[in-house]
C-alpha cells in the first residue's frame, strides 16, 4: 500500500541581516530562563511539563532523533538521557541500540507504583533502518521499563513502497493514556505506520481487541474521552486510507471506536480525500452541551494529484455520531497538518479553535465556524513562514485572558488572543523567544521552579542543531486553556475525560450543562417523571425528539392513565414502552395519526407539530391574538396552534418574524416549550 511521508519543512539559517535599529515603542522581552542547544533534530517530539519523579516539582521532558529521552530538571539540568531501545516484532530484524524518536512522550503512573512513566512512540521517517516501538521509562530513574514488541513490517517507510524491508514500522503518533476497558488501570494507545491502532495495558501487552486495522500508515495521534457514560475511554484517531485498503478509500479516515466486553467496535467513521496527519482535540465549542472531536487534514494526496480540496481543511464532529458541526468544516488558505488547539479566547465561556496553515496564517474561529481572527506572523527582515507547529493556549502576557503560541518555519509567534495582534510587536529581532527557527513540536507551559514558564523546541535545517530555551511568563489567576501538546500530560487530547467534567453538569444527565437554557426544564421533567433519558446518564438534548418520546411526556405529565380503547394504529405494538400513551392521546383527540391506521413513531416531531400537539392538549383554544410569524401563514392545521403558544409565551419562534413550522424539535426544545407551558 502506499506510505503516507510529510514532506521537510526547510529551516532558515540564522540571518546576518538586521534591522538597524529597534523601535521606539516595544513590548518588553521575555526573560530567558535558560537555553541550550543539542546536536541533531528534535522536528516534532514536544515538550511536556509534569512531576515525573513525584517529588511535588516538574520536570521536563522530550525525544530526539538521535533515539534519546532527555529529562531536566527546572533549571534546565539534565536530570537523565535514556536511549530508546525497541521491542523487536515478529519477522523484525534484530536491534540493540536506540530508535530516533519523533513522538512526543506521555506521563502517567500506569503501574501505581506511586512514580510516573513516560511513554514514546519511536522510529522516525527521517532516521532509515530502525525498528518502531513504544517504550516505557521509569519517571525518575529514566530506566527501561517495556518495550512494545509486536509492531510488523509492512513495507520501507524510507523508500515510500511497500516492499518489505524487516523492520518493524515507526510510531510518529505520541501516546494517549487513559482507562479504554474500564478496567480501572490506565492503558497506552497508539496508532503506527504498520497501519494498526493499538491499545496496551500497563506493561506494554495488546488489550484483547486490538490492534484494529486502519488501512494504511497513521500520523495522528489519539484522542480519548468518555463519550457514552460508560467509565471508560472511547478512542478517537485520524488515518490514512488507500485505494483497494481495508476502507478502499483514497485520502483519509477519521474513526471512534469503543471497547466492550474485549471487542473492539466502530462507533463512526469519516473520511475525507486527504490523509488525517493531524491530531484531534475534544471540547464543547458551541456550548451545545454536546462535546465535538475537531481535526484538521495534512499533505499527501494534495502533493500526489492536486486534486485534494481537503488538504486546506479544519473538520470538527459530533462524538456521538460522527456528524459535522454546523459551520463545519472550514478552510484555511493553504495546507493543515499541525494540530487544534481550543481555548477561550473571547471570555464568552465556550472555546474557540486555533490552528495553523501552511498559508502562512494562524488561524481563531468561534464554534459556529465563523472566524474570530486570522494573522500571518511577521519576522521582521525574515518576513513570513508557514505556521508549522501546532498552538499552545494560555496566558502569555499577565492579563488574565487567554493568548496564544505556535511554531512556523520562521520563528515563534506569540500572539494577543483577542486579535491575533503580536505580543512581541517592535521587538528587535534578537529579544524575541524564537526568531530563524523552524517549529513543528508544539511548546509546553507550566510551572517550574515555583514560576509559569514556557518550554520550547526549534530545529535549524542547516546545521543541524535543536535549540531548546524556557523564558519565564507573567503570574495569572486565569488556567491556562490548552497549555501543551494533547492538553495535558497523559496527551489524552481533551480538557477533561467525561463529559460530565466538560459540560459543567451537575444535574442528572452529564451531557446538561448547568449553563444551558434548557438545565432547569429537564431538571423538572426529572422531578415529575417525565424522562428517564436516553440513558440513566444522558438526556440527548441535541436529538430530535420522536413522536413517540412527545406523546410519552405528555402522557406522563398527565400521570399516565391507562384503560383507553385500542388505538388502531398497526406500527405501534402492544408490547412497546409508548403503546399507553398512543392510547391516551388517540382517544383524547391530541393525535389522529399520520394515516388511519399508522402513527409513525420514531418520525421526528416538528415544530408545528408540537405546537398543534400542546394546543389540542389544552382543548384546542379558538381564537388567538396575532402571531407575527411571517412563514406561519393562516388556514395551517397548526396557524391557531402556533398564536396560542406564542399567546401563552410557551414559544417565542426562532426569530422574532419567524416560527419554522417545519423544522424537527430537538428534546432541549421539547423540554423547554413544556416547563414555560407549566409557568405560563
Amino acid at each position: 500500500m502506499a506510505r503516507r511521508l510529510l514532506s521537510a519543512v526547510a529551516a532558515l539559517t540564522l540571518c546576518s541581516v538586521a534591522l538597524s535599529t529597534a523601535p521606539a515603542q516595544a513590548a518588553t522581552p521575555y526573560n530567558k530562563e535558560w537555553a541550550f542547544l543539542l546536536d541533531g533534530w528534535n522536528r516534532s517530539s514536544s515538550p511536556v511539563i509534569a512531576d515525573i519523579d513525584a517529588d511535588g516539582a516538574n520536570e521536563v521532558v522530550f525525544g530526539h532523533q538521535d533515539g534519546k529521552l532527555r529529562a531536566y530538571e527546572a533549571d534546565g539540568t539534565l536530570k537523565w538521557a535514556s536511549a530508546a531501545v525497541p521491542g523487536i516484532g515478529p519477522g523484525c530484524q534484530g536491534q540493540s541500540g536506540a530508535s530516533a524518536i519523533d513522538s512526543s512522550p506521555a506521563v502517567a503512573d500506569i503501574d501505581k507504583d506511586g512514580t510516573p512513566e513516560v511513554i514514546v512512540g519511536v522510529g522516525s521517517t527521517w532516521v532509515a533502518n530502525q525498528n518502531g516501538s513504544v517504550v516505557a521509562f521509569d519517571g525518575k530513574t529514566g530506566a527501561l521499563e517495556w518495550n512494545f514488541d509486536h509492531g510488523r513490517d509492512t513495507g520501507d517507510v524510507w523508500a515510500n513502497t511497500g516492499n518489505l524491508d524487516g523492520y518493524c514500522e515507526g510510531v510518529f503518533s505520541t501516546p494517549a493514556i487513559g482507562d479504554v476497558d474500564g478496567d480501572g488501570n490506565l492503558d497506552v494507545v497508539f496508532a503506527s505506520f504498520d497501519f494498526m491502532i493499538w491499545a496496551v495495558d500497563r506493561f506494554g501487552e495488546p488489550l484483547s481487541g486490538f490492534p484494529v486495522n486502519n488501512d494504511d500508515s497513521v500520523w495522528s495521534s489519539p484522542a480519548l474521552f468518555d463519550a457514552d457514560g460508560d467509565d471508560d475511554m472511547e478512542i478517537f484517531v485520524g488515518g490514512d486510507s488507500t485505494l483497494g485498503g481495508y476502507f478502499d478509500h483514497q485520502g483519509g479516515v477519521f474513526r471512534a471506536l469503543d471497547w466492550e466486553d474485549g471487542t473492539v467496535t466502530e462507533m463512526w467513521n469519516r473520511t475525507a480525500n486527504e490523509v488525517f496527519h493531524s491530531s484531534p482535540a475534544i471540547g464543547d465549542i458551541n456550548g451545545d452541551g454536546r462535546p465535538e472531536a475537531i481535526v484538521g487534514t495534512g499533505d499527501n494526496w494534495n502533493s500526489v494529484t492536486g486534486t485534494a480540496s481537503d488538504h486546506t481543511k479544519v473538520f470538527a464532529f459530533h462524538l456521538d455520531d460522527g456528524s459535522n458541526v454546523a459551520g463545519w468544516p472550514q478552510s484555511t488558505g493553504g495546507t493543515v497538518i499541525g494540530n487544534p488547539a481550543l481555548g477561550d479566547l473571547d471570555g464568552d465561556g465556550i472555546p474557540e479553535v486555533v490552528i495553523g496553515s501552511w498559508d502562512n496564517k494562524v488561524w481563531a474561529w468561534h464554534g459556529t465556524g465563523a472566524t474570530y481572527w486570522s494573522v500571518i506572523p511577521d519576522f521582521a527582515h525574515l518576513g513570513t513562514g508557514r505556521a508549522t507547529g501546532s498552538p499552545a493556549i494560555a496566558d502569555l502576557d499577565g492579563d488574565g485572558d487567554q493568548d496564544v503560541v505556535i511554531g512556523t518555519e520562521k520563528g515563534l509567534a506569540l500572539l494577543d488572543g483577542h486579535n491575533g495582534a503580536s505580543l512581541e510587536s517592535g521587538l528587535y529581532w534578537t529579544n524575541r523567544m524564537s526568531f530563524a527557527w523552524s517549529h513543528e513540536a508544539a511548546p509546553a507551559i507550566g510551572i517550574l521552579d515555583g514560576e509559569r514558564r514556557i518550554v520550547f523546541t526549534g530545529f535549524n535545517t542547516p546545521n543541524g542543531n535543536t535549540r531548546v530555551a524556557a523564558y519565564s511568563l507573567p503570574p495569572t489567576t486565569a488556567t491556562d486553556a490548552w497549555p501543551m501538546a494533547g492538553w495535558s500530560p497523559a496527551r489524552s487530547g481533551a480538557p477533561s475525560g467525561s463529559l460530565c467534567a466538560l459540560a459543567g453538569a451537575s444535574g442528572t444527565f452529564c451531557d446538561v450543562s448547568d449553563a444551558a437554557y434548557y438545565a432547569t426544564p429537564v431538571e423538572w421533567m426529572v422531578d415529575e417523571e417525565i424522562t428517564t433519558g436516553i440513558t440513566p446518564t444522558l438526556y440527548g438534548p441535541n436529538l430530535a425528539l420522536t413522536r413517540a418520546q412527545m406523546v410519552t411526556f405528555l402522557w406522563r405529565q398527565e400521570g399516565t392513565p391507562t384503560g383507553y380503547p385500542a388505538h388502531g394504529f398497526s406500527d405501534v405494538g402492544a408490547e412497546t414502552y409508548f403503546n399507553d400513551a398512543v392510547a391516551w392521546a388517540k382517544a383524547e383527540g391530541i393525535t389522529t395519526g399520520t394515516g388511519p391506521t399508522t402513527f409513525a413513531p420514531h418520525a421526528a416531531v416538528t415544530r408545528g407539530q408540537l405546537a398543534t400537539l400542546l394546543w389540542r392538549r389544552a382543548g384546542s383554544p379558538g381564537i388567538q391574538p396575532a402571531h407575527g410569524f411571517a412563514d406561519v401563514p393562516a388556514g395551517q392545521y397548526y396557524s391557531v396552534a402556533v398564536a396560542w403558544a406564542k399567546a401563552q409565551a410557551i414559544t417565542t419562534g426562532i426569530t422574532p418574524t419567524t416560527f419554522a413550522a417545519g423544522d424537527d424539535v430537538t428534546r432541549a426544545q421539547a423540554a423547554a416549550m413544556l416547563h414555560r407551558e407549566v409557568a405560563s
